[in-house]
């Protein structure tokens, strides 16, 4: 797929009867700080919780030069010990869906807030997956929306993440996503300000910016997770 900056999303579901959740987070936690500390091009890798099943963690990944930072990251030792160690206790049940997107060059932010915010619990972390009827639609659709994150970017601190990608294939089980498909990425620090955001004037004008411009698009998917302290959503 090349080495363009990259992200994947990747969801597993606990085996409940093996391990709590805490216990799967405590297993993976050296994996994370492994991640940090040795491997620079692994701008992101934080432990999530899906806000409507406590068992099924996301594991949000970016690799900042795609297939040569992800082989760095596979080639690590704690790589191994962490699926030794996972497959050893029988921790996980499935994987609940997995999905690899390119990040669009200039668009929004992949992270900021204040030191220590990126490895902090309880932001909200939302995952939307978007159909244009063409890509012409989809490329405007970058274009208006890239305009409003600059707006947010000014006037919303609490908005910690606001950016996106195209997929690189369909995703292999449970969403809707296909190829060439735009996947959006928004954290906030809070429910409250992810509202704020929402129904803000400035936000709700973006609708009739797209109407106006003719871009019909279809949300195929929303998934809403929240960080825990293990790993980092993006580097500081």
């Amino acid at each position: 797929m090349g080495n363009e900056s990259r992200t994947a999303l990747v969801e597993f579901q606990i085996r409940e009867e093996n391990a709590s959740q805490a216990e799967w987070l405590e297993v993976w936690k050296p994996r994370g700080q492994d991640a940090l500390e040795g491997e620079p091009d692994t701008v992101a890798y934080g432990a999530t919780v899906n806000v409507e099943n406590e068992l099924n963690v996301l594991i949000f990944e970016r690799y900042a030069n795609g297939d040569e930072s992800l082989a760095a990251h596979m080639d690590r030792p704690a790589h191994d010990d962490l699926m030794k160690a996972l497959g050893e206790r029988n921790m996980t049940k499935r994987r609940v869906m997995s999905t690899v997107f390119n990040d669009i060059p200039g668009y929004g932010w992949w992270g900021r807030g204040p030191a220590g915010a990126s490895q902090q619990a309880g932001h909200l972390l939302v995952i939307i997956g978007m159909r244009f009827g063409d890509d012409a639609q989809r490329d405007r659709f970058i274009e208006i929306s890239g305009e409003h994150a600059k707006y947010c970017y000014e006037n919303e601190p609490d908005t910690l993440i606001y950016s996106g990608g195209i997929a690189t294939g369909d995703a292999d089980r449970e969403i809707d996503l296909k190829e060439g498909e735009l996947v959006f990425v928004m954290a906030c620090t809070s429910q409250e300000a992810a509202q704020k955001h929402a129904e803000d004037p400035n936000h709700l004008a973006v609708g009739g910016k797209l109407e106006e411009a003719g871009v019909n698009m279809e949300v195929t998917f929303m998934r809403t997770y929240r960080s825990t302290e293990f790993g980092y959503l993006w580097r500081e």
